[in-house]
């Protein structure tokens, strides 16, 4: 049998797990490409939050995200196919299609 402290810290941390899925969960925006531009020029995410670009195009799109003294590449994209980025660093970062230059979008990590 469990003592109620035991119990009581038990409960306590799931809900506090729970808590911070939810957090977690909610600090996704997404970005939609269509006509070969983004759906926003600029956004602002919490850190440890995700954007998740949808390309709605008819052409293929290479997510390019630089800042913070890096640079991650998503791959090739191709119509209807989704990539979820993680901002876990305080900043602003540059988001850019390695296909069209002109698709540009700033990432501000507060």
């Amino acid at each position: 049998m469990m003592a109620p402290m035991t119990k009581r810290l038990i409960i306590a941390a799931a809900l506090t797990a729970c808590a911070c899925g939810a957090a977690f969960a909610a600090a996704v925006v997404t970005v939609d490409q269509k006509g070969i531009a983004f759906s926003v020029t600029s956004l602002t995410v919490p850190k440890g939050g995700f954007v998740r670009f949808t390309n709605s195009d008819v052409t293929a799109h290479n997510i390019t995200i630089t800042g913070r003294g890096g640079m991650v590449n998503g791959g090739l994209q191709q119509p209807g196919q989704v990539f979820k980025a993680p901002f876990m660093q305080p900043g602003v970062y540059q988001v850019t299609c390695g296909i069209h230059p002109k698709m540009k979008l700033s990432v501000v990590v507060k």
